[in-house]
């Protein structure tokens, strides 16, 4: 299992706007056939630390499953219309990777 976490830094003021985007998007498509989303995800926003901080982790079974889920998301013209409303939130960001050990 892995974990992804992408942490985003939106504009002065944005970031619940920002996470209620993300939250909006990773929501199950109302019809079947849609992109393949991550099986668990979750959507944070800061209490402490930099301000309008927006973390959004996801888990998948192996770095495969997540780069195939990656590559169906971005063929999307949903996914990628709520990317350019989302462009204006975000002012910088970056991406880690994690091996899930053990979780209680």
């Amino acid at each position: 299992m892995i974990v992804v976490r992408n942490v985003f830094q939106a504009k002065p003021g944005r970031a619940n706007e920002l996470a209620r985007a993300m939250a909006e998007n990773l929501r199950p498509p109302a019809t079947a056939g849609g992109p393949r989303k991550p099986s668990a995800w979750r959507v944070l926003t800061d209490l402490s630390g930099p301000f309008d901080t927006v973390v959004l982790e996801a888990e998948a079974e192996s770095l495969a499953e997540w780069e195939q889920a990656m590559r169906e998301m971005f063929a999307s013209a949903e996914f990628q219309e709520v990317m350019a409303r989302g462009a204006d939130l975000v002012a910088g960001g970056h991406r880690t990777l994690y091996t899930l050990e053990a979780h209680g």
